[in-house]
């Protein structure tokens, strides 16, 4: 009786630990989808901002974005946008500070199923000043925000881009 006893609480402990790693696996693929898809809006944005000519005034510096819960955002491609966490060339966007008209976006992607919510995500985007006279670097960055279908997106880091445009 006595080594049955040892065996069932040898077998509880085992399978307390096989679920502690089973929960922890699964929070970690949570935070590795949310990031990747987080680059791939930042990649998607950085692009849309690339393909804008940097010379363009006016209407022609503007394109728009559309998320999948029907909203259009503007995306201005002149010098400006949102505040960086330090000066030099790979600053990231400092997400602490108000957003930028123009220059931010709050945006919703697909849910994974039929009914669920789209994680949301907080994209904003900078143009400055690039390191010789004809070019701007361009850095975007995107962050996945509590709500939606993810409760582990409190914890997914900024995934920043950089990028230069214009006539090398």
């Amino acid at each position: 009786m006595i080594e049955l006893m040892i065996a069932m609480t040898v077998l509880v402990v085992g399978l307390l630990g096989s679920m502690g790693i089973i929960f922890v696996a699964t929070a970690s693929n949570g935070r590795s989808k949310l990031s990747t898809h987080a680059a791939t809006l930042a990649e998607s944005t950085m692009e849309r901002i690339v393909a804008i000519p940097q010379s363009a005034t006016g209407a022609a510096a503007i394109t728009a974005i559309n998320d999948c819960a029907g909203n259009a955002f503007i995306v201005n491609t002149q010098p400006g946008g949102a505040p960086l966490l330090s000066s030099g060339a790979f600053a990231d966007v400092d997400f602490n500070q108000a957003t930028t008209p123009g220059y931010a976006m709050a945006y919703t992607d697909c849910p994974a199923s039929p009914g669920a919510a789209g994680v949301p995500y907080d994209v904003r985007w900078r143009i400055d000043p690039g390191p010789t006279p004809n070019t701007q670097l361009v850095t975007v960055s995107a962050k996945a925000l509590a709500g939606g279908n993810s409760p582990v997106a409190v914890f997914s880091r900024p995934r920043t881009l950089h990028q230069l445009r214009g006539d090398l």
